[in-house]
């Protein structure tokens, strides 16, 4: 799977949280998890997901429904960030992690 991850502060949240988007190889879906970025502090009754495609019920199959989500959340995900899960899932993608500044800016990458 592919992993487009960055860490912007979530307004409703009062947090930082850790945005991955990305494109999952062996389900040819794309997927996105957000989580509160310190799970170290949070009390033990608080898991720390403010939103998994997991526990979607309509199941999102396309990245303009994780647009919406995002945008609902109100996360501004860096349009990059969208580019290239989508090019990801075009290429079929598999062991890509890329991290990226706020402003959409690769700040590292590991591909295997």
């Amino acid at each position: 799977m592919s992993q487009h991850i960055f860490f912007p502060f979530h307004n409703q949240s009062q947090c930082k949280v850790r945005v991955q988007i990305g494109w999952d190889r062996p389900l040819q879906v794309y997927y996105m998890v957000v989580m509160k970025a310190d799970l170290e502090s949070l009390p033990d009754d608080d898991e720390g997901v403010i939103y998994s495609n997991l526990y979607d019920t309509d199941n999102p199959t396309e990245i303009a429904q994780f647009r919406a989500i995002a945008e609902r959340l109100g996360l501004a995900v860096p349009g990059v960030i969208w580019r290239n899960a989508y090019a990801d899932s075009e290429r079929n993608i598999v062991n890509r992690t890329v991290f990226y500044d706020l402003a959409g800016n690769e700040v590292a990458e590991d591909s295997n």
